[in-house]
């Protein structure tokens, strides 16, 4: 197989070794403007799992930020929730008036603009930083900062997050503490199901199946959110981490976030995961479909 070197800055192999990763790109006189509303909603994490959601434009994860490096962003944000949220990023520079936290938290009923210069390339987190459980409730997306040049690739978005078993609505095989019922949908998993989740969904039912050919170029944009620890694990294939080892796995911790890539070569089903046993249990488990 050929294999790329893991780039966390989210460039390929040959701009990372082309460039100062650190210098930042400069400004191409564009920008890029996103209206975004935070509101409760009932996510289906899957069948007969209904989370009582926070959710940015009604999804969880939000909608995907995607840009070109030295795009300005900017983000109008109106909060219909109940409680205080906002919009935070990491790596792209702004100041702190636009950080998502004291002044640039989104009170109920109020609308706020945040702008954010995108002049580093990568795939970021961006999530709620006005209360301590807007992540937990689905506040969470990822920020695509595309870099001249960058190659052709088919693309996956990972974004690994961590539920609140707390804030369902219902679980399959549990009964509803109220009315003593269950939900006539879905499996029953285990004490753990629908804990750790993959783009907002559990288990190989929900989690839509990601789609690759052999030939075609694989990137890989894995970001994780929550209060765990987790290793994004892919059968039957390899890369080049950051330190020039071959690798079949990307440990990240709350916040953090990887980009690599490979040329595919092996057709077939595959299983990815996380490589945590109990989270593998609690949803984090889907299919790679590669196509001949």
């Amino acid at each position: 197989m050929l294999v790329a070197l893991l780039a966390i800055a989210g460039c390929s192999s040959e701009e990372t070794t082309a460039r100062d990763p650190l210098a930042p790109y400069p400004s191409t006189g564009v920008t890029r403007e996103f209206d975004f509303t935070i509101d409760e909603t009932m996510w289906d994490v899957g069948p007969g799992a209904v989370y009582k959601a926070v959710a940015y434009n009604g999804v969880v994860p939000g909608p995907p930020i995607e840009v070109n490096a030295g795009d300005r962003v900017v983000v109008h944000l109106t909060n219909k929730a109940a409680k205080p949220h906002s919009i935070h990023t990491h790596v792209v520079k702004f100041t702190d008036e636009n950080d998502g936290t004291y002044a640039s938290i989104v009170a109920p009923g109020e609308t706020k603009t945040v702008t954010w210069d995108a002049v580093y390339a990568g795939t970021f987190p961006y999530h709620d930083h006005g209360g301590i459980d807007g992540m937990s409730l689905g506040l969470f997306g990822a920020l695509i900062v595309h870099p001249p040049n960058e190659a052709k690739a088919n693309e996956h978005v990972v974004v690994l997050a961590d539920f609140d078993q707390g804030e369902y609505k219902s679980l399959p095989g549990v009964a509803d503490p109220v009315t003593g019922e269950f939900p006539d949908a879905g499996t029953y998993h285990g004490g753990h199901q629908y804990m750790h989740t993959i783009n907002g969904k559990g288990y190989e039912d929900a989690i839509p199946a990601f789609q690759g050919k052999v030939g075609q170029l694989q990137r890989w944009r894995v970001v994780s959110i929550g209060g765990e620890f987790h290793t994004w694990h892919i059968h039957g294939h390899r890369w080049l981490d950051g330190s020039g080892q071959l690798a079949d796995s990307v440990q990240l911790g709350p916040g953090m976030y990887s980009t690599f890539e490979f040329t595919e070569d092996n057709p077939g089903t595959w299983l990815v995961h996380c490589h945590v046993p109990s989270h593998m249990e609690g949803g984090m488990m889907a299919e790679y479909v590669v196509a001949p």
